[in-house]
């Protein structure tokens, strides 16, 4: 058969990707047609996306290629917020932005009435960067983008509107606003009218695999070509876990990256509010079912210090790095990745609350790198620990995502959580959005063939537990950090 090709821009919080995938009917073959780097800018001490930016690449990966379809994924929780002419009122506010805290979240979860009523109205843990609680700073402090608004857009729809005039939300993003009624598939209206927020804000909601229709006139101008958009699952974890080489639909799996997302996939909403001291949330799969989810700050701990190491004119690869912690002694210091959110000296915060917690202070670049990936395989056997009870599949986890080549950090996983660790796909979220356009233009049809494609086109690589001693009494030490 002829080769179909279609686009599929992964957008992360460090980097985005546009990679083109040519399927023969059984088999996809991935070539990176663009690479740019994404980080939110500071000004007036409020952070921003630039979504300008994120749009021009966009551009000129479609141009490059001229694929027949396309879809976008991002992270999730970030949104943009359209006037009563469809103009951009502001860029995108990103999670990082110091004024959306804790302090901010517990207050607004006092003034909706405590976190039990706010639970059942979403079924979402309370994280303080998700929308909900941006909003009320927002509504707040008065910010007029807010009383001007007439639609809010999650950031892969933002980015689908400004490709096809099309406002539409989808599932997997929507479902990270803590806006949204999990449970009910609907927005939360309850929840929406007690924050005072507008309704006229929300719009009608799709699962992933709905075509927008062509880009815009204006972009077939500039691109000169005219691909369809299909909205896949915007949510990039969503869209990673479609790839996992899992045969089963409940499994586990670790959405490796900027942050790690440990997940256990399940037709079954968790609905006992038990899980919010445990800090699990429900977040959404693609065609409506579930994942029961534990957010870890991941590798942007690392990807901090070495920009602090460039920054002062070592500019180390990520292979050199792991190089010099593979030279250091094993499991002498730990940091908590928690506290790892909000940008910056993360040498010398990683130092201090080492000296703070009596521990051996790291002493040099290899030492900081190895209590990174370390601390890092510990916090995924907590939140495994955690989600344990909620899992239908506890003899493997699954590892996607661009962290799969952090090799270290994969075989301290399998050491930690002592059982083995198969890592799969890197480009995972790029080739979940690409099985999505596949399926919504006739090309598979469920599950099997789906997964199909996914073992004939990418290899896997298990990582055995060892040592599991050493890693059990370092992890007593780790849980001693969590008073």
């Amino acid at each position: 058969m002829k080769k179909r090709e279609v686009l599929a821009f992964d957008l992360g919080a460090s980097s985005g990707r546009g990679i083109l995938a040519a399927f023969d009917g059984c088999r996809i073959e991935l070539r990176e047609e663009a690479r740019f780097p994404n980080s939110c800018g500071f000004l007036g001490g409020r952070a921003y996306w630039d979504l300008l930016w994120l749009i021009d690449n966009i551009k000129k990966g479609i141009h490059s290629c001229s694929p027949e379809s396309l879809g976008v994924d991002t992270w999730g929780v970030d949104f943009g917020l359209l006037d009563k002419s469809g103009g951009l009122l502001s860029m995108p506010r990103s999670y990082r932005d110091a004024a959306f805290s804790k302090e901010n979240m517990n207050e607004a979860i006092e003034a909706f009435g405590g976190g039990h009523w706010l639970f059942r109205q979403t079924y979402l843990s309370n994280w303080e960067i998700n929308p909900l609680f941006k909003l009320y700073h927002m509504k707040k402090h008065g910010e007029e983008a807010l009383d001007s608004a007439r639609a809010l857009l999650m950031m892969p729809n933002l980015i689908e509107y400004f490709l096809t005039g099309e406002k539409h939300g989808e599932y997997t993003a929507c479902a990270t606003s803590q806006l949204y009624n999990m449970k009910q598939k609907k927005w939360a209206l309850p929840l929406i009218k007690k924050a005072g927020i507008p309704e006229r804000l929300f719009t009608p909601v799709d699962y992933a695999g709905k075509i927008l229709g062509q880009v815009s006139p204006e972009i077939r101008s500039e691109t000169g070509c005219g691909p369809r958009v299909i909205s896949v699952a915007g949510h990039d974890t969503s869209s990673a876990a479609l790839a996992a080489p899992s045969r089963s639909r409940e499994f586990t799996f670790i959405s490796s990256g900027t942050w790690s997302l440990l997940c256990s996939c399940s037709s079954s909403l968790l609905e006992d509010e038990t899980i919010l001291a445990k800090k699990i949330s429900n977040e959404a799969n693609w065609d409506g079912t579930y994942r029961s989810t534990v957010n870890i700050s991941g590798l942007w701990i690392l990807q901090e210090c070495r920009r602090q190491w460039a920054n002062g004119g070592s500019n180390f690869s990520y292979d050199e790095l792991n190089g010099m912690a593979e030279r250091e002694k094993p499991l002498q210091s730990f940091v908590r990745p928690d506290d790892f959110v909000i940008p910056g000296d993360y040498p010398r915060m990683i130092r201090e609350f080492c000296l703070k917690t009596s521990q051996p202070v790291p002493d040099g670049i290899g030492q900081i790198v190895r209590c990174i990936l370390e601390s890092l395989a510990l916090k995924y056997r907590q939140a495994y620990d955690l989600l344990r009870p909620y899992m239908h599949n506890t003899g493997v986890i699954y590892v996607v995502g661009g962290g799969i080549k952090n090799r270290m950090l994969n075989q301290f996983t399998a050491d930690a959580l002592n059982i083995p660790v198969v890592a799969g796909v890197s480009e995972a979220a790029a080739a979940g959005n690409i099985l999505i356009q596949l399926e919504a233009l006739g090309e598979l049809h469920g599950d099997d063939q789906r997964n199909d494609v996914v073992e004939n086109s990418f290899k896997s690589e298990v990582f055995s537990p060892g040592r599991r001693e050493i890693w059990d009494e370092a992890y007593s030490r780790f849980l001693a950090l969590y008073p």
